[in-house]
């Protein structure tokens, strides 16, 4: 009796374990956690296939975005291994994700998969919090608990037996809706995390408020935390809200973030990240109320005296820095998308760029092959998201390559920037 007795004992605590995480999200109480589970990533490109044997072998993308050991003995014969990009259905992940094959086959040792990750891969986040994370056949995601972080190196590593369709997670990342802000300009800021159970099946909490997290801001302005998010999807999170200050002489870059307590999983104790305190943060940049900036030549320039007017049909903008200056001639006079081209053409515009380095370089979009009076334009992207009337504003960035004038067209150079500037005429 007293036999039968703790094995249903044990029954039961077995079955709360593994229903623990397996409510939909249509029946999940309050404050429950609910497991993602989301379609499977579809092809982009082709893939890479190696075949290895008994003698086990290394496979890996031509970027070393991803890499896989083999070592001897972890299958008997040759197989076909493969390294399938696809894309990403796990909203937290970032970087590439990949579908590893083949799939079904449980390996009689360790593989080593290795993931390289880059410092925009860790926007919003610190690799403290990256973990590998992998998807089974019904669509539930997993993390990789055991997974190794090499900072030096930028790569995160785990051991498995088994392919599937595996991806860069993180488990705490935060989001500004925007980046680039004016005076008094608000941004909404939002913290989303995720949750795993022994197991490891990543699970977020339906409309369970994180109870422990405080907000800072490295630079001027204030940050308020607003509510909860009632996300009712695949992840938890937090909003809050970013205030520019009243005044802002001159682009600054400055820090929104958050400190959250006591929600760090310590299966793995020796991991980096596992002391109980989470510290995400995101760029914001402050801008003047007119300003334009641009690179060019590895110099980025600042415009000290801007301008904005609409003459005839030509819309013109202009910048001067000490290090040069910029003007672009569109002929439109509206928001848009425009191709750099003659800019006597309708929705076509022209870029000059001078560079100054003791005596001003000029550089046209418009450039001639030597003996050939035939005009050639370089290729350019001119973006107007806000176009404004007389004192209002016209705002948007150009990406354009630019060609030394009397060079026969042979040198040249990339030209990026944004701006914002209050129209005069």
């Amino acid at each position: 009796m007293k036999n039968r007795l703790s094995y249903i004992i044990l029954c039961v605590s077995l079955l709360l374990s593994i229903g623990a995480c397996k409510k939909d999200s249509d029946s999940a109480k309050e404050g429950e956690l609910v497991p993602i589970k989301a379609e499977h990533g579809v092809s982009q490109g082709d893939p890479i296939v190696k075949v290895i044997g008994a003698a086990g072998g290394q496979i890996a993308t031509p970027d070393g975005k991803i890499m896989v050991d083999i070592p001897a003995g972890a299958v008997d014969s040759d197989v076909q291994f493969t390294i399938q990009p696809i894309s990403k259905t796990l909203a937290s992940a970032t970087g590439p994700a990949y579908r590893l094959g083949p799939e079904d086959v449980t390996f009689h040792k360790d593989v080593k998969i290795t993931f390289d990750y880059t410092e925009e891969d860790l926007a919003g986040t610190s690799e403290d919090y990256l973990y590998l994370a992998y998807q089974d056949k019904e669509g539930y995601f997993y993390s990789a608990y055991m997974t190794e972080i090499d900072k030096a190196a930028h790569k995160v590593r785990v051991n498995t037996r088994h392919f599937s369709d595996w991806y860069l997670n993180r488990l705490f990342h935060i989001v500004a809706i925007r980046n680039k802000l004016v005076a008094n300009e608000e941004t909404e800021i939002l913290l989303y995390y995720l949750e795993q159970w022994p197991d490891g099946k990543i699970c977020y909490r339906d409309r369970e408020p994180i109870k422990t997290d405080t907000w800072f801001v490295n630079g001027p302005g204030k940050v308020k935390r607003d509510r909860n998010l009632d996300m009712g999807n695949d992840q938890t999170g937090v909003a809050a809200t970013y205030t520019a200050p009243a005044s802002i002489v001159q682009p600054t870059k400055i820090a929104v973030g958050a400190q959250i307590k006591n929600m760090v999983n310590k299966t793995h104790p020796d991991r980096p990240g596992t002391s109980g305190l989470v510290i995400v943060q995101t760029e914001i940049e402050l801008m003047p109320d007119e300003y334009f900036i641009w690179e060019v030549a590895g110099t980025t320039n600042v415009g000290l005296s801007n301008d904005a007017a609409l003459m005839g049909s030509t819309t013109t903008l202009m910048g001067a820095a000490m290090t040069g200056g910029i003007a672009i001639n569109l002929h439109a006079d509206k928001a848009g998308n425009f191709d750099m081209g003659n800019e006597a053409e309708p929705d076509k515009f022209g870029l000059t760029v001078n560079i100054s380095s003791g005596t001003d370089v000029p550089y046209r979009s418009v450039y001639y092959k030597c003996n050939d009076s035939t005009p050639y334009y370089g290729k350019g992207k001119l973006t107007i998201d806000q176009y404004g009337s007389i004192g209002g504003i016209i705002s948007g960035s150009i990406e354009a390559t630019v060609y030394e004038v009397g060079e026969c067209g042979m040198k040249s150079k990339k030209v990026s920037g944004t701006f914002r500037l209050r129209r005069q005429l």
